[in-house]
Order: C-alpha cells, then sequence, then structure tokens
C-alpha cells in the first residue's frame, strides 16, 4: 500500500524512503507475507513489476494530481534505506522530525 499523506497532508511532515531496485526486489521476492498477493515467479519478473507499478503509479498521480510523487521537493525528508537496519531508519526519522519541529 501506498502512503499519500505527503499530498493529503500539506501541512505533515513528508517523508521518502528510498531503495536500490536491487535491495527491494530482494525484499519483495523473499517476504513470505507478499507470496500470497504479489507472487513473483524470479527475481527478474519481480524487478519487472516493481518497476512497471512504479512508473504507472508516477504516471496516474501526474495525470490525475498535477503532482510528480518522484519530485524530491515534495519531501521534508528523503532518506536511502537500501542498507540502514529498521532501527537506523527510525532513528534518523526521528532526528529529522525533531529538527523540522524546530522550524
Amino acid at each position: 500500500m501506498q502512503n499519500y499523506g505527503w499530498y493529503a497532508v500539506p501541512d505533515s511532515f513528508k517523508i521518502y524512503l528510498r531503495v536500490d531496485i536491487s535491495v527491494a526486489v530482494e525484499r519483495a521476492f523473499l517476504d513470505q507475507a507478499r507470496k500470497d498477493t504479489e507472487p513473483y515467479a524470479s527475481k527478474k519478473e519481480a524487478e519487472e513489476k516493481i518497476q512497471y507499478r512504479h512508473e504507472q503509479e508516477t504516471k496516474r498521480w501526474i495525470e490525475e494530481y498535477g503532482v510528480n510523487r518522484d519530485d524530491m521537493s515534495n519531501y521534508d525528508f528523503v532518506i536511502d534505506t537500501t542498507r540502514l537496519s529498521p532501527e537506523e531508519i527510525c532513528n534518523r526519522v526521528i532526528e529529522a522530525y525533531q529538527k523540522w519541529l524546530e522550524n
């Protein structure tokens, strides 16, 4: 599920979680919770479907709302999660949020 709070709630703290496509594919392919809703026969298929879905969603948002969700200026904090643990991500988000609150 996508989170579009950055657009729907303009005065909110907007975060973009970025990840390298190869890591996204690995995570999606190995995620047992997705096997029923997003079954992939191979990592290549997973990559193709993930990229296709991203492109289609980006195109739809531009057409329907006139907003490019891939424009990083839409966000208050952009973090690359590729090599970070969930704890590291949380800590960095909390730190960035506290700075955002001060401004």
